[in-house]
């Protein structure tokens, strides 16, 4: 089935000239994509990407992410984590607030614990359940208190939610200045005197639909784009972009269908497990021409550290069309003692590239016998689409993002399992109690890995300070800048 790209972006790409070859990279203009644009809010959650970003740039936290998505210094200089990995303890930098007053650590503790407090209900809540609180020690010395072991909070409080803000200031790298619908950001400095001082160099920030961010690329009005999921590529083929333009992001999480319903044939594991079967991964992935996305047969990555070796599913060996045939007969079977099944309903994006993936997905549906309707997000479905990149490097995230509180198909013994998992100081226990829980998952089926997520951007050739990293994350404060 061919899938045709948004007529309108078609012709803009016929009309427009190519890129321009030079860029200043004291003058960059960065578009970040967002499929519903509505300008930029600090404080909502979840976060617009968008505002991800200005927040990142402008109230840093105790640590950051460099240009690579390694953990780094921020707010605070260094750290310590005790014996029974109950306390974090840092040491602050001699750092202003943005508008000049000396953060202190009663500032920082106070600032962390109402952020904490903000966050609890979002998506980072269920990492957040081991926090106890912080603490302000000495003027320059906050502690972090468990209560249980948190071996992952610095990948936590390096995101940019976690950027803190005293006052309505932050203390990030840059300052912002609204700039009609975009911001403009200049680096923060200090002259002999020790006086704050802006740079000139500054890199222009705009909220856009992928459409829009790929006109003004071609156009030369953008350096880079950033924020590309799957459902966007078929714009780039509209769009004649080069592929040697498109930077892909090794990044970990979840892409594939989750279960959002039971019903009468969804109720039994035996025929979720039957559709997981039928969907030809390989086949489905290569609609879409983008050799960095590899399949998923696993709930999380193979490779993640601290996870238990959990083998992928038996059928997973077998040839598509074997599986396709057992699948067959499982819906066969059912349907000769209780008679048609229903069309399930699949949740997707409502784009050229969410119908791509749903005419891929229902083609290896009708070929074990179902049919399928495609459903729009926020209604009811049977399957929903997750694509979401994982926060922190560890396997209760993942299980989290499956567990009951997220679906009714679900499994409350494993559950129970993450729960122990994150409360016990044995790292050897917590490996071996979240082996268990996802075993328990697979086992259930009631997500269907499909891939890894996708995240891509655009740049021109000559920007300084871009690097594909395992957060898909393109911090502002480090482009245009020499990595050295």
């Amino acid at each position: 089935m061919m899938i045709r790209p948004p007529a309108l972006l078609f012709f803009l790409s016929l009309i427009i000239s190519g890129c321009s070859g030079g860029i200043d990279n004291s003058r960059l203009r960065a578009d970040v994509i967002e499929d519903m644009p509505g300008g930029f809010a600090l404080g909502q959650l979840p976060m617009r990407p968008a505002s991800a970003y200005l927040r990142a740039a402008t109230a840093q936290g105790l640590v950051a992410f460099d240009a690579q998505g390694q953990v780094i210094p921020a707010l605070a200089s260094r750290w310590i984590v005790t014996d029974d990995g109950l306390s974090y303890i840092f040491r602050l930098e001699k750092i202003q607030w943005n508008d000049g007053r000396p953060v202190t650590s009663k500032q920082v503790a106070d600032s962390l614990n109402i952020r904490i407090r903000e966050l609890r209900n979002s998506a980072l809540g269920r990492e957040l359940t081991a926090v106890d609180r912080s603490v302000s020690m000495t003027g320059k010395i906050i502690e972090i208190r468990l209560k249980s072991p948190m071996p992952n909070l610095l990948e936590l409080l390096a995101q940019p939610e976690f950027g803190l803000i005293d006052k309505g200031a932050g203390s990030g790298p840059m300052l912002a200045q609204k700039s009609g619908s975009a911001m403009q950001l200049r680096l923060k400095g200090f002259d002999e005197s020790g006086d704050p001082v802006l740079s000139s160099e500054r890199v222009i920030l705009k909220p856009n639909l992928a459409a829009a961010a790929l006109v003004r690329f071609k156009a030369g009005q953008t350096d880079v784009i950033s924020g590309g999921r799957f459902h966007h590529l078929p714009l780039l083929s509209a769009a004649n972009i080069s592929g040697g333009l498109v930077q892909s992001d090794p990044v970990p999480g979840l892409f594939g269908l989750l279960f959002a319903e039971t019903g009468p044939f969804l109720s039994l594991q035996s025929h979720r497990e039957a559709i997981a079967m039928a969907i030809d991964r390989p086949r489905l992935l290569t609609s879409f021409d983008n050799f960095a996305w590899q399949e998923s047969l696993t709930l999380m990555p193979e490779t993640l550290q601290n996870r238990a070796n959990i083998p992928p599913p038996r059928w997973s060996a077998l040839p598509v069309t074997q599986r396709q045939e057992l699948a067959r007969g499982v819906v066969s079977q059912w349907e000769a003692a209780n008679g048609n099944i229903r069309p399930l309903r699949i949740s997707v994006p409502d784009n050229a590239g969410g119908r791509i993936l749903f005419a891929r997905i229902r083609a290896d549906l009708a070929a074990i016998g179902l049919d399928a309707q495609r459903a729009l997000p926020q209604r009811d479905a049977d399957l929903r689409l997750l694509d979401i990149v994982a926060d922190i490097s560890s396997p209760s995230w993942y299980l989290g993002q499956l567990s009951c509180d997220v679906t009714p198909v679900c499994d409350k013994a494993a559950d129970g399992l993450v729960r122990q998992a994150r409360q016990t100081s044995d790292p050897a226990e917590r490996q071996r109690l979240l082996g268990e829980a996802e075993l328990m998952l697979q086992e259930t089926r009631n997500f269907i890995p499909l891939a890894n997520p996708l995240r891509w951007s655009l740049t021109r050739d000559g920007l300084l300070g871009y690097a594909p990293n395992p957060r898909g994350l393109h911090l502002l404060q480090y482009l245009g800048r020499n990595p050295s």
